[in-house]
């Protein structure tokens, strides 16, 4: 289990350190965190940690729909030809090879 590790600036205020950038930021950057929290309810990774996990979660969602819809279709995601390649052969359209 990951503890927040926590000291005092050159100013006097509290700054935390992000689990995940390794960065000593305010307090206020850990606001609004749900998912990762240590044992004591405090945010171990800061927002904008949390907004590019997010987002890198999403595209990820999104590349496996895709995948998913174009299997369904009856083309293959996992072969050495490209899908593009297999719609261009499968419609009868020409296609280069080296694009």
């Amino acid at each position: 289990m990951e503890v927040r590790r926590k000291m005092i600036d050159e100013e006097g205020e509290w700054v935390f350190e992000c689990a995940s950038c390794e960065l000593w930021l305010p307090k206020k950057k850990f606001r609004g965190c749900k998912t990762y929290i240590d044992a004591y309810g405090n945010c171990l990774i800061c927002s904008s940690c949390r907004s590019s996990k997010a987002q890198n979660k999403r595209v990820e969602d999104y590349e496996e729909e895709v995948k998913r819809w174009l299997n369904v279709m009856g083309y293959d995601t996992e072969s050495d030809v490209p899908v593009w390649v297999q719609f261009h052969k499968r419609h009868g359209l020409p296609y280069k090879e080296n694009q």
